[in-house]
Formats: C-alpha cells, structure tokens, sequence
C-alpha cells in the first residue's frame, strides 16, 4: 500500500509540474496605430531557454463598414530565462484611414522549438478618428486595369504612383500638395470569403513646380522611384487564398495648390503587384533591392488621364 501510495504521489506531482511548465508559456501581442495607417505590434513573453520563437497575429480593422482581417509574423529567440520581446513598426492598415477605424477580434499563436500553442488574446488600439475632412480638390480615376487581371497573395507588395502637370504653363511658382490612395477590389474565388477591398495608403506629399512649368511631376518616367509614391503589402482577405482582381484599381487623391489661382491639373496612376507577375515579391519603393530598377519587374502602365475639377 506504501509502494502504491508513493507511485500515486510522484505521478500528481509529474502531472503537476508539467501542468506548471505549460502555464509557465506566457505571450502578449500589442498592437498600435495611428491615423497615419501605420500601426506597430510589439510581441514579449516567457518559454523555454533559448528557444526558436515565431508569434502569429491576426485581427480586425473596420472602415466605413468595411472589415478586413489583417496578419502578421514576428521571428525572435528567448534568452536564457526563455524571455523574449520583438517590435515590428511602421506595418500599413488595410485602410485609407480617413474615417472612424476601429479594431477587433485580436488572436496569436506562439510556436517554440517547433511546439505551438494557441489561444493567445491581442491588446487591440482604441478606435481612431480619422475623420478630419481635407482641404482642396477631390479627384477619382478608375477602376483601371493596366495591370491586367491580377492574382494577389497575403503579403504581395503593392505599389502606387502617380503624375501630374499643369494644363496650361500661365502659372507662376506653385506647391502642390498631394494627399492619396489605391484601392483594389477583390473576390474569392478558392472560398474564404466573399471578397471585399483594401486600401494602399500612398501618403501626403508636396511638390514644387516652378512658374510656366508643364512638364510631368514629379517625374514622367515611369520607371523612375519618383513616380512611387507608397507602397503597402496586401492582406490575407481570403482565409489564406488567393485574392482575385480583375477589376483593377481606383486612384482618390485630394489636392491642394499655394497659391490657389484656379490653374487645372491633368492627372494619372499607376499600381504594380511584381509577385503577380511571376517577378518576385518587391517593393517598387525599395532602392536598396536591385530588381525594384527593371522594367519588366516594377514597370507599369499609366491610366488614362484625368483633369482635375
């Protein structure tokens, strides 16, 4: 009876301390944004001492009643304590962000070592208000398909530009103050979703044009890194399958000119996803990859041209 007795206690006691080396797994996911469409995630916890750690993130933005489901990946490796911490930032939201957008349904996953455990919360922003209406003129080009009919993957980079010159050249010194998005459509055809958009926040800009000046700004050349104006990679908008746009884009831009003579601008865009195009996945922005400078790889085509109102 004592043998026995002894078994049962040092099984409750191995039961016990492998139940306190899994509660011992801690991760915490943290997300913050801006209205600027960028948001951070910062990514700590405790495991096994020096383990190989990947954390996946995924939650919900929602704009205009629009929701898109955003993920995300962070590598690190934990001390020997089996601490860990890692910050991802300037990531882009699925989103133009110039509305109320507002944050849900925040999950994580942490693997170690090759083991995984699920079932981890995510530390979500306070909805943001975006909603400050801009100045200036309003101008929409598209939906334009230049690009064809496009299969985007989870974390395609894609990128946006644009150019624009003045009509006429009776102006004197100008600054034009440019304010933009690219929005693509998609559907999914592989299930997962009925489809939905994002939106590639291509930034505020300004431009000095000089008097008389009709030329294209801030570049014509559309295999110049000028005529990029932001880039963002696509979200997983279909449960992990491909997203297809056959639609094209659609180009909204505010504008903005000092001094305000009333002089009209003639308008057109470009996108590229260089991953749809069996090219790699590259970012059209990013000087310090070599293939972002070849035509076949981040050449685009221009819409048609638009005056502005």
């Amino acid at each position: 009876m004592r043998h026995m007795l002894f078994r049962v206690l040092g099984l409750a006691a191995l039961l016990a301390v492998s139940a306190t080396t899994a509660a011992a797994h801690t991760l915490n996911v943290t997300i913050s944004a801006d209205c600027s469409c960028k948001y951070s995630v910062t990514v700590s916890g405790n495991t096994d001492a020096f383990a190989v750690v990947g954390v996946d993130y995924s939650f919900n933005v929602t704009e205009n009643g629009n929701t898109i489901p955003v993920t995300g990946h962070i590598d690190t490796t934990a001390d020997q304590n089996g601490n860990f911490s890692a910050t991802q930032s300037n990531l882009s939201l699925p989103t133009s962000c110039t509305a109320s957008v507002s944050f849900s349904g925040g999950s994580a996953t942490l693997t170690f070592n090759g083991n995984v455990e699920s079932g981890f919360g995510v530390t979500l922003p306070s909805t943001l208000s975006c909603g400050t209406p801009p100045t200036g003129k309003s101008l929409e080009i598209g939906p334009s398909s230049m690009e064809g009919h496009l299969q985007i993957r989870p974390g395609d980079w894609i990128s946006g530009g644009y150019s624009f010159k003045f009509v006429n050249g009776g102006h004197g010194d100008e600054t034009v103050t440019v304010s933009s998005t690219l929005t693509i459509p998609f559907k999914c055809p592989q299930g997962g979703g009925s489809g939905g958009s994002f939106v590639i926040n291509l930034g505020t800009h300004t431009y000095f044009v000089p008097a008389n000046n009709t030329d294209w700004q801030p570049t014509g050349d559309a295999n110049n890194v000028l005529s990029w104006a932001g880039s963002g990679q696509a979200p997983d908008g279909c449960s992990g399958n491909i997203m297809d746009n056959s639609k094209g884009a659609i180009f909204d831009t505010n504008i903005s000119q000092s001094p305000d003579n009333g002089q009209l601008l003639n308008w057109r865009f470009k996108y590229r996803d260089p991953n749809a195009k069996g090219k790699g996945n590259v970012n059209c922005l990013d000087t310090s990859d070599p293939r972002r400078a070849k035509a076949d790889v981040c050449g685009a085509s221009w819409s048609e041209t638009v005056r502005d109102p």
